[in-house]
């Protein structure tokens, strides 16, 4: 909490930004004098005399951390950030935390969110968030082709992470990884000498730096799918053509999945003479917001993804 800028001071009593005592973590119980330290420090007066109750508007015995990104990182944590500032623990904490326009803050792998705010925090611990650039979840595996049925993409990472009350200011983007491509369907064509076994190619990465997929060795190796950036999702690899075209080739994979959307499935296959595959679906995409519930939205801005 904070003192109240006007009106009333006291050093006890059980009225919140008015009590010195309830300011100093008491219960507005304890008998306390203008010369105990808690007091003068709260005052910012070490010694001589203290003016009340003016010394004491709008003061708070809150540790003040005020932090801005202004480069790319992974994995940010309030908490550990505040700590790492000298924060401690023990004393509430009035944290502001301000993302850089053009900066990404983003999770280094899908189980890791780009941005949590989480962990134990005092009574009377506030905390803003002002987003000016992007918050992104990591993005999804594409799919490994094979000569049969295609690999599944890789499920996209989540973004934003809240258990703790928090003010959050939207300016620009939060969005979670996307989903990985599924991988083309591959098959066995056992025509002309055969049988020469033809894999699909692998499906791009989600957005986010997600993985391209794999082409699994065989007679007929398809392409390994792209990988995601920070801007765009990876392309699938295209189609395999195995012996030839006419009997027989291995499916394209698909794209990955922008912001929070999902991976695109991978292409079928035809084959002459051969057994089939089937192709791969894509991975789902990543969560946007995950604790919304503890988010007081002052801007909304865009969001990709679910919201729960």
């Amino acid at each position: 909490m904070t003192l109240n800028s006007c009106g009333p001071i006291s050093l006890a009593g059980t009225t919140a930004g008015q009590s010195i005592e309830i300011e100093n973590g008491g219960n507005g119980t304890t008998q306390i004098s203008l010369n105990c330290t808690a007091v003068r420090t709260l005052a910012g007066v070490p010694s001589g005399a203290i003016i009340m109750p003016t010394n004491f508007y709008g003061k708070s015995n809150a540790y003040t951390f005020n932090a801005t990104i202004s480069s790319n990182t992974t994995n940010y944590c309030v908490r550990a950030a505040a700590v790492c500032a000298g924060w401690p623990t023990g004393t509430a904490l009035k944290a502001t935390v301000t993302i850089n326009s053009g900066v990404y803050v983003y999770g280094s792998c899908t189980g890791n969110y780009g941005f949590k705010i989480t962990g134990c925090f005092p009574a009377g611990s506030t905390i803003s968030v002002i987003n000016n650039g992007y918050i992104l979840g990591h993005g999804g595996t594409g799919g490994t082709g094979v000569a049969g049925t295609g690999g599944t993409g890789g499920a996209g990472g989540p973004a934003l992470y809240a258990s703790y009350p928090v003010s959050l200011t939207n300016n620009n983007v939060i969005g979670g990884g996307g989903g990985g491509g599924g991988a083309g369907a591959g098959g066995i064509f056992t025509g002309k000498g055969g049988p020469r076994y033809i894999s699909g190619s692998g499906g791009g990465g989600g957005i986010v730096l997600g993985s391209g997929g794999s082409s699994s060795s065989s007679t007929y190796t398809g392409t390994p799918g792209g990988a995601g950036s920070l801007t765009a999702a990876g392309s699938g690899g295209p189609k395999n053509p195995g012996y030839c075209v006419t009997y027989g080739y291995g499916g394209a994979g698909g794209p990955g999945g922008g912001y929070g959307s999902a991976g695109s499935n991978g292409s079928c296959t035809s084959h002459v003479n051969t057994g089939f595959g089937y192709l791969g679906p894509g991975g789902a995409g990543g969560a946007g917001i995950v604790g919304n519930s503890y988010i007081t939205y002052v801007a909304t801005g865009t969001i990709y993804g679910s919201i729960s």
